[in-house]
This record gives structure tokens, sequence and C-alpha cells, in this order.
């Protein structure tokens, strides 16, 4: 964080709106430490959802683990990640990121710390012609004009720590995906809405624009965010979506159910039961449900299957230490935090109340 024993002229503290927009107040970089200690106030009448003029002071408290320097060419952005608190000094109650955080310190109570990987659909477009390629899934250049921009995206990302699984271009005319791996929850939300930034940063300096609205065109594959999800136990680290005691074959599907373990078969209740809800909250647009339509390796019914890509949970054919399942009804068209949120309230209310109540289905 530091060149020459001095901070950086001007340090930018994010923080997130009601909606989970990711918003910045930049402040001298000689107050920095005094921040980290006390956090910061800005304007919450002004920030979307989130103060009343009369009462208006958001408390703005950084991480400090979370420093990142941004470089895209001559652009450089050094910013701390943050939580919002009231003027009582408490967590502010429509803070994203404070909900999310909440929901995973009740998870650890629990035994357990989630994990998850993120894979983030998009599409690049060029501000004078329209579409960037006529390319498909898994294309190579020349059609696949997005190559540069994806492996661009890909180091950036790597440089600021994140764990980058997978960049290729999918199924639309320059739609492209990215892949966040495995990481603690909080880190992966926190990562995959500055993944979303730096696109937009990289197509700006390209003369592009980024779409990651769920249905920009009819005839084409809509933009999802799909999650996988898992869990490891507190003290011991394993999965405890596996079945420990797994006897059969994983490459056979004769096998498959028995490759789950009871804890893994609630979240996936939980996850079909409240789907209705889990959709209310992030849908923030009516292209939600135009993407929800057959033909497009979409979910269209609350069911769930291994490796069906039409399902609403899918549970992918991995090795028995990475079992998992994976939520494929997200979009990027509201707040990946409370989204998120939603899915560990869920799964974890499906376990709570109901584990002894269980029974397969599709």
């Amino acid at each position: 964080m530091e060149s020459s024993g001095k901070y950086p002229d001007f340090v930018a503290y994010h923080f997130l709106n009601a909606s989970g927009e990711m918003m910045a107040m930049e402040e001298d970089g000689g107050s920095t430490e005094k921040f980290l200690k006390l956090g910061l106030n800005v304007d919450g009448s002004s920030i979307k959802g989130m103060s009343k003029v009369e009462k208006s002071d958001l408390r703005v408290m950084p991480e400090k683990e979370t420093f990142a320097t941004i470089k895209i060419g001559d652009f450089v952005h050094h910013r701390f990640m943050c939580y919002s608190n009231g003027e009582d000094g408490k967590p502010h109650p429509r803070d994203p990121r404070g909900i999310f955080k909440r929901l995973i310190d009740k998870c650890r109570a629990m035994g357990f710390e989630p994990y998850m990987f993120s894979e983030i659909e998009f599409h690049i477009v060029d501000e004078k012609t329209g579409r960037l390629d006529r390319a498909g899934y898994c294309s190579l250049p020349p059609e696949d004009e997005s190559y540069e921009f994806r492996h661009e995206l890909g180091r950036l990302c790597k440089e600021l720590g994140m764990k980058v699984r997978r960049i290729h271009h999918e199924n639309g005319d320059g739609q492209n995906e990215i892949e966040l791996d495995f990481t603690p929850c909080m880190k992966n939300a926190d990562d995959s809405l500055l993944c979303m930034w730096i696109m937009r940063l990289l197509a700006a300096k390209r003369g592009q624009k980024i779409i990651f609205s769920p249905k920009p065109y009819k005839d084409a594959a809509g933009n999802g965010l799909h999650h996988h999800i898992l869990l490891r136990d507190v003290k011991t680290g394993a999965n405890v979506f596996m079945n420990p005691d797994f006897k059969g074959d994983v490459k056979n599907p004769a096998d498959d159910m028995q490759r789950l373990s009871e804890i893994c078969k609630y979240g996936i209740a939980g996850l079909l039961k409240y789907a209705d809800d889990i959709t209310a909250v992030f849908a923030a647009s009516h292209e939600t449900f135009i993407r929800l339509q057959p033909g497009f390796e979409a979910p269209i019914n609350k069911a769930w299957d291994f490796s069906n890509r039409t399902a609403l949970v899918r549970v992918p054919r991995t090795s028995i230490e990475m079992t998992r399942f994976e939520y494929r009804g997200g979009d990027l068209s509201g707040s990946i935090h409370m989204y998120l949120s939603l899915i560990h309230i869920c799964r974890c209310r499906r376990y709570a109340v109901c584990r002894s109540r269980w029974s397969p289905y599709h």
C-alpha cells in the first residue's frame, strides 16, 4: 500500500448502496490510518436507499485486508472495501454487504464455512457497430474477436488476487464468461463485483460497452450468474457435502445419490423450496423472466439433477472431495450480495427446520 514510505495521494473507499451497486468516496492518502481505525462519514441521503436527509450520516468502515490497486493503462485506483454503519454506530440494516456478513457469521456458528465460485456471463458490444462478433461457444479467433479482451481481464483479475478458473466465449454473439474459482463466499461476492467494474473499465478503453442484463437479445442466450456452493467444516476443513461413507463409483450414474451427504440434500431442498423468494430479491429486471424460458439452457422448472444444465440446481459430476451443487437461476440484474444472502438463508433454513424430513425428488 505504501510507496517510498508514503501513502498514495488519494485512496478510494468502496461501499454498496441498498441496490448492491458499488459506490466510492476518495480521501487524501495521508488520512488512511485514521480512516482504518475510525471510518469516514458520507452523505447517506444521497446514496440510494440508505438514509433520510434528517439522519443522513453514513459511517463507512474499511477492511484493511481488502486493499487493492487497479491499474489499467494510465488509470490507477487505490481502494478499500467497506461496510456501512448508521448514525448509532451499528451495522446499517440496508447494507447488502453487512447483511451477507451477518449470515456468514450465523453459518459459522452452525459449524460451517461457506465457499462459492461464480460464473459471470456478459456481452461485449462495440459502441459503433453493435455486437462484437458472430462467434459461439468455445470459439477461437478469428471468429472470436473477444479473445484479447478476455485475456486482459483474466490477467488483471489474477493480479488483484482473484482465483480465475476459466475464461471463454459463450453461445451468443459477443457473449463471454469468466469463472472465479472457490474462495470464502464474501471474497467471491466482492471479487465478482470488482471483476464487473474492471470489465467496464476495459471496455471503455476500447470503445466498447459491457451488457450484463439477463436477456439483451430475444433470439440468443441470456446472461446468467451461476454459483457453485460448497460447505466445509469449520474445525476440520472437510467438505460436508460429500458422503464420507461413499463406496461407489463416481463415474457410475447409478451411484450418484450415494455421493451426497444429508447436509447437501437439505441444501438442495432449501433452494428448491424457496426459489420464488430468491428470485424476488435479486431480479431487478423484467428480463430475468424472459431469460428463464425453454431452448437456451436456462432453468424453467424447480427441479434438480446431476449434470443437467436445464435444472435449477445442478450437481456436477466431480471428484468425491469436490462434491457441490450449482444454483443456475441467478443473474446480474440485482445485488450480488443480497442474492447470495438469500441462497444461504434458504439452504440453512431447510437444514435447521426440516433435516429429519428431507426426501429426494426431481
